[in-house]
């Protein structure tokens, strides 16, 4: 009859010890963290929008969304960014062909950013557009004491000075 109680008791602290284990990974696996952020769009030159004005007459316009993020809310923001379809309003230059998010690394504040793919451009007004975009939605992550973003392996800026050399 001991080595019956034993046994049971046995069991039932294994199975205690499994269910804590199970909660506690699926608790720190599954968070969601559902944040307000800016996304910030073009609207050209002409425009009846406010914002901040930028490079060819363009105005830079501060656009509300919310994000569920699974792993950071700078990485979810920086996909929206990117998903954004144009509207007659606003325009998205933060596009092209296969542009994608790889991966955001974050350690001792600093966050690293990498992108790849190629950016739609068409002219200098497009790269000022660019670069506004994704700094003005970059700015608004505080915690972090620096962004540094990559594209193709090379830095933003010097993707966007060789991109920008042929104009």
């Amino acid at each position: 009859m001991v080595n019956v109680l034993k046994k049971f008791l046995l069991f039932l602290i294994l199975i205690t010890s499994a269910l804590i284990i199970s909660c506690s990974k699926s608790d720190s696996s599954d968070k969601v963290i559902t944040q307000d952020v800016k996304i910030y769009l073009v609207a050209l030159e002409g425009t009846e929008l406010s914002g901040k004005l930028i490079g060819c007459n363009d105005v830079l316009v501060p656009k509300e969304i919310t994000v569920n993020a699974e792993n950071s809310v700078l990485e979810s923001t920086l996909n929206e960014l990117i998903a954004f379809k144009s509207t007659s309003k606003l325009q998205n230059f933060v596009r092209g062909p296969a542009l994608m998010l790889i991966q955001v690394t974050i350690a001792n504040g600093i966050a690293d950013v990498y992108l790849r793919g190629d950016f739609n451009i068409s002219g200098s007004c497009d790269i000022a557009r660019i670069k506004e975009q994704i700094y003005e939605t970059l700015k608004q992550f505080t915690e972090y004491r620096k962004i540094n973003l990559f594209i193709n392996n090379q830095t933003f800026e010097k993707y966007l000075d060789v991109a920008g050399a042929t104009f």
